[in-house]
């Protein structure tokens, strides 16, 4: 993408981004989009068909009418859709996309099946293009909290692939936990910036290692797409409580058509010192009591003894006495 291009599509985010947002969601007034998610790869000049459904879930007929749209994710990881052409955006696809029915009814309770077809022009870019296929039911509109009107999508978000010499990259920005816990479950979060040309999703695990080395936890990373040029967080959770001492925890993870790594670690510390403390209380008010008894006990024996040779010197002197007579 050269510099007129970026500069065109941070010009078209800015205006989307600045308009009132559209909701956009797999069910919306009582009509359901299947499926919500679509992962399509297409070689440039083929085209690809895929069925998706419309359902009506409410009890009332719904009219329907069915458009496509260009989308964009940021950061906030929320779908976007955009006006803009292949031209400004790098990964515009709406154009591609064909619908075997755009107006149609559905009673309650019907489902629509329908006909996507993409076909990707000769010179289509290879990586990633995106678009959504939107279900409007007629007149459907929210009122919000600020008295204006939202209109109420629902449909199905379109992640295509073209292959080819696609860059696939991406760099761990953070992975982070409490340097120092009382107690757990302990959290992680990661964030993952994407690089690519191409939408990733990250795959692994999480190993948490005590300080002997040994294997406290494995933990599975929730894996989710990742949109090109934009970061995701991710939240993960060693979820046990009863934890002592020095732990490290080493991030692996591959994603991408070749398996591209992604690593990394980090130490925190676990002490649960207030119980630690009561413990150490509890020890010293235990050694002081077997002190103090001990004490006693040899106090109590020298008392005897004294007692002891109090008696004999009593016996000395009355066997004494009774010989002067």
């Amino acid at each position: 993408m050269n510099t007129a291009q970026k500069l065109t599509s941070f010009l078209a985010l800015t205006a989307i981004l600045l308009t009132p947002k559209i909701t956009f969601a797999q069910t919306a007034l009582g009509i359901s989009a299947i499926p919500p998610r679509l992962e399509i790869t297409v070689k440039p000049g083929e085209a690809v068909s895929k069925e998706i459904k419309v359902r009506n879930e409410s009890k009332v007929p719904r009219y329907i009418t069915v458009s496509t749209k260009d989308f964009i994710v940021t950061d906030e990881n929320t779908p976007r859709q955009i006006e803009t052409s292949e031209d400004e955006n790098r990964w515009a696809a709406s154009s591609w996309i064909q619908i075997s029915q755009t107006k149609f009814s559905l009673k309650p309770g019907e489902t629509k099946s329908l006909t996507l077809t993409v076909i990707a022009p000769d010179n289509a870019t290879p990586g990633g293009h995106y678009a959504m296929v939107i279900h409007s039911p007629q007149n459907d509109t929210v009122l919000t909290e600020t008295g204006s009107f939202v209109e109420t999508n629902v449909g199905t978000l379109l992640y295509i692939t073209v292959p080819g010499n696609v860059k696939e990259s991406a760099i761990i920005k953070d992975f982070l936990a409490p340097s120092f816990s009382e107690y757990g479950p302990i959290n992680f979060k990661t964030i993952i910036n994407n690089l690519s040309d191409v939408h990733i999703a990250p795959a692994g695990t999480i190993n948490v290692t005590n300080w002997f080395g040994g294997r406290t936890a494995n933990i599975a990373f929730d894996t989710a797409n990742i949109f090109p040029l934009t970061s995701r967080s991710f939240n993960s959770v060693l979820n046990k409580k009863w934890l002592f001492g020095r732990y490290t925890a080493k991030l692996n993870l591959a994603y991408g058509q070749t398996g591209q790594a992604l690593s990394t670690a980090l130490v925190f510390w676990v002490i649960p010192w207030r119980l630690l403390i009561l413990i150490i209380a509890a020890i010293a008010t235990i050694s002081a009591l077997i002190i103090l008894f001990t004490q006693k006990e040899h106090q109590d024996q020298k008392n005897e003894e004294k007692v002891e040779e109090l008696e004999e010197e009593l016996e000395k002197l009355k066997k004494k006495y009774q010989d002067r007579k």
